[in-house]
């Protein structure tokens, strides 16, 4: 099983984004334009690229998804309001126009079939969100933990074990927790803990830490490191500074001695937050939780 993310964002026709994404949703399809005037409906892809070839100097998105997109593959996609959906594929490439498209002058001709589900938006991992900041119309993602979470995701809101979910390489919950993920829980168990975190500071070019804090009641403020995986946090690095120091590595590599104004955050701390954080807490937590607790 294979995961895409794809932006229906159409170039031709009525450019109508709403009106496009909504005639995907009615007709279970999802899918990319050039369209043709010499054939309505066809599965042979030769035919169609014959035809196309002739009309557009570049067919790879169309071929893209005829190679790869897949039955039982899932798909994230994005409506223009900013709501996300799951699908799964029914069936792979297809050129078909319907006459409502022709009518509408919709521009989706090169489709898969799919059935839908809308996802909450707590419950869109971090890993699917950032992969819609890129402009390329689909795209593969390679994240095992998106890929297993996705699979999940479909069982519970399809209520059926439709995908063997492959928990072996997730033996706790950091494990699972993608980057952003990661730095959410640190940035709501600061905030439990009395630290308001400054919205302005968490800024993606901001080289050395993920956001600034600060503490009503004793006037502090607080810069902020999460790492994941295999990268280390040396505490000796932050001993210049004169904010104090909150680090967090998820699996505690921690190196260099001990530093006054440096608190290394355990993931005890973090467990417990999120074991009595978790009715509260955004859904995708919970659904994590359950994956590694539960299978």
């Amino acid at each position: 099983m294979r995961l895409f993310r794809i932006h229906i964002r159409p170039k031709g026709g009525s450019k109508d984004m709403w009106e496009t994404f909504n005639y995907c949703l009615c007709n279970g399809i999802l899918g990319v334009g050039w369209r043709l005037n010499s054939i309505k409906n066809t599965k042979n892809w030769d035919e169609y690229f014959k035809e196309a070839s002739q009309l557009y100097d570049n067919l790879s998105i169309c071929e893209y998804i005829m190679k790869w997109v897949k039955k039982d593959d899932l798909v994230w996609t994005r409506d223009p309001g900013g709501e996300y959906y799951l699908a799964k594929v029914i069936s792979g490439w297809e050129y078909w126009i319907s006459q409502e498209a022709i009518d509408r002058d919709i521009d989706i001709a090169n489709i898969f079939r799919v059935e839908f589900r809308k996802v909450s938006i707590d419950e869109v991992p971090g890993k699917i969100v950032a992969s819609f900041r890129a402009p390329r119309t689909i795209q593969k993602i390679e994240d095992e933990r998106a890929i297993e979470y996705s699979k999940y995701l479909w069982n519970i809101l399809s209520e059926e074990r439709v995908y063997q979910i492959d928990k072996s390489k997730f033996s706790d919950i950091f494990m699972m927790l993608d980057d952003e993920e990661t730095e959410d829980l640190v940035f709501l168990y600061l905030q439990s803990k009395g630290w308001y975190v400054v919205p302005n500071s968490r800024k993606g070019d901001t080289m050395s830490f993920e956001y600034l804090a600060v503490n009503p009641k004793t006037g502090e403020s607080a810069l902020t490191q999460v790492k994941t995986g295999d990268v280390p946090l040396n505490r000796s690095h932050y001993k210049n500074y004169q904010y104090k120091i909150f680090l967090f590595q998820s699996n505690e590599k921690y190196e260099g001695e001990e530093i006054p104004n440096v608190t290394c955050l355990t993931k005890k701390e973090l467990s417990d937050f999120l074991d009595k954080s978790i009715n509260w807490l955004p859904k995708k937590f919970k659904h994590k939780k359950e994956m590694i607790e539960i299978g």
